[in-house]
């Protein structure tokens, strides 16, 4: 049975991977006949839409959510702010930029999550982190060299958004002992919702998506908001964070190969050793024995 649960758990992360890297390549196809803005008004629509089923099943839970929400209101409006930001950075730079790239250089997060925990509680960094915090940041030069469409400034944008994000996962696990993790979804789904429907309404470039884009649009926000992150979450419960991390680190070369097949876009040899060598890096910090990335969370709770 434990071994059944192991396979079931790295089945479910694999899966995950897969699902979020098809949200790259959805991302980059609708974005050629949609500006970003108007771009993520729909997509987080569609994703309002699957979140309205999971409020509606919880309605018993309506005013308890409310009065959380009055409790932690400066929490949920710093939250829904700076995923406004990152958001739309992330998926601009999609747009714009090689998605496996962006993959790629995203998937520093833990680093940068240990180096929140290092300053926020004066975690020690092992000499194993810090070799692979070296490792990926060499990648991160590297693959910023061997990318002609990738601008310092461009790398500057993209870990600004993996800063965010990452301080944003140690707080969202802080705040988790008080507020459910669904209320949390559920609110940054629908004030993103209004964020982008009132710029797009002062920008004056709402539309409706045509039969392409809405299929795109529906089927993406669904398979990777929901159902990506409902398989990363179930796997959590048959095998190791670490364990989970790792197997997630095989989502920009996914990325790679569905952006290849899709939309016909190659990674260099450099680009792709450049990737390896983040990868690499990132392996060794979230397999750290002493400190993976669950075990900075908890200690940061503790705090």
């Amino acid at each position: 049975m434990f071994e059944s649960e192991k396979i079931k758990g790295a089945i479910l992360a694999l899966l995950s991977a897969i699902s979020i890297s098809l949200v790259y390549i959805v991302s980059k196809t609708v974005q050629k006949t949609m500006p970003t803005s108007l771009f993520l008004l729909w997509w987080f629509f569609f994703a309002g839409v699957w979140a309205s089923f999971i409020l509606y099943y919880k309605r018993k839970d309506f005013l308890c959510y409310v009065k959380t929400i009055k409790k932690h209101k400066l929490f949920f409006i710093y939250f829904t702010i700076s995923e406004t930001y990152g958001a739309f950075i992330f998926f601009y730079l999609i747009k714009i930029i090689n998605p496996a790239v962006v993959s790629f250089l995203g998937s520093v997060t833990p680093l940068f999550v240990a180096i929140i925990a290092f300053f926020y509680i004066g975690e020690k960094l092992s000499l194993r982190e810090m070799l692979g915090g070296a490792l990926s940041m060499a990648g991160v030069f590297f693959i910023t060299y061997a990318s002609p469409d990738v601008s310092i400034f461009y790398v500057f944008l993209i870990m600004s958004t993996v800063m965010v994000y990452s301080f944003n996962n140690v707080l969202v696990k802080k705040k988790t002992k008080d507020i459910p993790p669904i209320l949390i979804t559920l609110i940054r789904i629908f004030f993103l919702i209004i964020a982008y429907l009132i710029y797009n309404f002062i920008k004056g470039g709402i539309r409706l998506p045509d039969l392409r884009e809405f299929i795109l649009l529906s089927g993406g926000s669904l398979l990777g908001p929901i159902l990506g992150m409902l398989a990363l979450f179930t796997a959590f419960k048959y095998i190791k964070s670490t364990e989970v991390s790792l197997i997630k680190n095989s989502q920009p070369f996914f990325v790679v190969v569905f952006s290849y097949i899709f939309l016909g876009i190659i990674i260099s040899v450099e680009q792709l050793v450049a990737g390896i060598l983040i990868t690499l890096g990132i392996s060794f910090i979230v397999s750290e024995k002493r400190m993976g990335i669950r075990a900075i969370l908890n200690r940061l709770v503790k705090n």
